[in-house]
């Protein structure tokens, strides 16, 4: 009877330490392919070559610059759109725009990156949008550096920015904040999904705060680093809010500096109150029209700042 207890105890441990390495397998392979994808998307940003002589327009920023929402991101998205209307709208100079948007990506993320974007691709002006995900997004983030709260508290963050270093991490949390299971999207941002994603990530003053200070100090430097390099830099407003709010202390920042800011979201209320419909299939990311808006929106700025020798063009007619 012993030898029978023991050699099931045995079986027992041998399934459960096989269950747990195949989970470890699973979990590597999935992180594996999240990062391949991410290289993959990566590759296809940098594979870029200068038009002749041409004029760089860098566009830089998160999923809705990558243009998650379009039908076709490589002929709809802002990017894309706007380098057609500045084809067909300008003689004097010859553009070319550029897509460096990555879905997911944070404003720390950016600024890690910005100085050698410039290097590596010489632009004439950037365009950047960032932010909106760095409520949910802690990987390479700074919050920690504005953090001042008890010991326990900082370990629980540190050990959040530990766990956003996996992109399957990344994913889940996506996943649980947009409470859909079917595929990764953006959080349709309704109540229930709100109020789960607070209770779940046990939202304080401390980390609204120290977010707060993070997006901002962000921002800022993405500034200081244009100007150190002589880059014209054009922030944009999002389109709509996201979790927490960011979109709040985005434009709030903006408001500190004396940076040129194209503003979105004004445009796509006139478009709601018009009964157009702007939205991809996730309710939040623009669709083909609400992309070529941003394009519209952004080409007139860069005419109003004479950039662009050319006139506006009507956005909603």
């Amino acid at each position: 009877m012993k030898k029978d207890q023991l050699r099931s105890k045995s079986l027992f441990r041998q399934n459960f330490l096989l269950v747990v390495f195949g989970l470890f397998i699973v979990v590597l392979l999935v992180e594996g392919l999240f990062r391949i994808g991410e290289l993959l998307v990566s590759e296809t940003n940098r594979n870029n070559i200068r038009r002749q002589g041409a004029y760089r327009i860098l566009c830089i920023g998160d999923s809705t610059t990558y243009g998650i929402g379009a039908s076709d991101r490589d002929k709809y998205s802002y990017p894309s759109q706007l380098q057609n209307i500045l084809d067909a709208n300008t003689v004097d100079k010859n553009f070319e725009v550029i897509n460096l948007g990555s879905p997911g990506i944070n404003s720390s993320q950016v600024l890690n990156r910005f100085e050698k974007n410039i290097i590596d691709y010489k632009p004439d002006i950037v365009i950047m949008m960032i932010g909106i995900n760095d409520p949910w997004n802690f990987e390479e983030s700074n919050i920690l550096k504005y953090y001042n709260t008890s010991p326990t508290e900082a370990l629980y963050v540190r050990f959040e920015l530990m766990l956003n270093q996996l992109k399957l991490y990344q994913f889940l949390k996506l996943v649980y904040l947009s409470n859909k299971f079917k595929e990764p999207k953006v959080p349709a941002f309704d109540n229930k999904s709100r109020n789960n994603a607070v209770e779940f990530f046990k939202s304080d003053q401390d980390r609204e705060e120290a977010l707060n200070m993070a997006i901002g100090n962000n921002i800022a430097n993405l500034n200081h680093i244009s100007e150190a390099h002589n880059v014209k830099i054009i922030f944009m407003k999002y389109h709509k809010d996201g979790w927490r709010s960011p979109a709040l202390i985005i434009h709030h920042a903006y408001s500190q500096l004396n940076v040129s800011v194209v503003d979105n979201e004004h445009l796509f209320i006139k478009a709601k109150q018009m009964g157009l419909n702007v939205w991809g299939g996730d309710k939040w990311h623009p669709n083909d029209l609400g992309y070529l808006y941003m394009a519209k929106n952004i080409f007139n700025k860069l005419v109003a700042l004479k950039l662009v020798d050319s006139k506006p063009v009507d956005i909603i007619k």
